[in-house]
């Protein structure tokens, strides 16, 4: 009958755990950035992915299209340098990163993020 209880109460505790709504194991820059600014409805980041480019990990932030038609998605390193912008006004055309079409090459590995709506 123990064994039953502590199968119950182990049960609940996993139950009731709150995932975290960001992904683990992310550059320090890339967490802080999302965290700090999740909340703002003014901030116009739709979702972050984590994406294998040209031998490096990086991420995108596109664009929330709730708020902004045209946003860019923004593509950063793991120090949070920006790398470049795809999309926005320039459209779908705009999709050169580094020398190479990122959509093209990019190959995703995770969704970091997304914006609850």
């Amino acid at each position: 009958m123990k064994t039953v209880y502590l199968f119950i109460i182990a049960s609940l505790l996993a139950l009731s755990c709150k995932r975290p709504d960001i992904a683990s194991n992310i550059p320090s820059c890339i967490y802080k950035e999302i965290a700090g600014n999740k909340s703002d409805p003014r901030w116009y980041t739709g979702d972050v992915k984590e994406y294998l480019f040209q031998g490096k990990t990086v991420y995108a932030f596109n664009p929330d299209t709730k708020i902004i038609a045209d946003g860019a998605t923004i593509i950063k390193d793991k120090n949070c340098n920006t790398l470049c912008s795809l999309g926005g006004f320039g459209g779908p055309k705009v999709n050169m990163c580094s020398g190479e079409n990122f959509w093209e090459k990019a190959v995703l590995q995770r969704t970091i993020w997304v914006k609850k709506q």
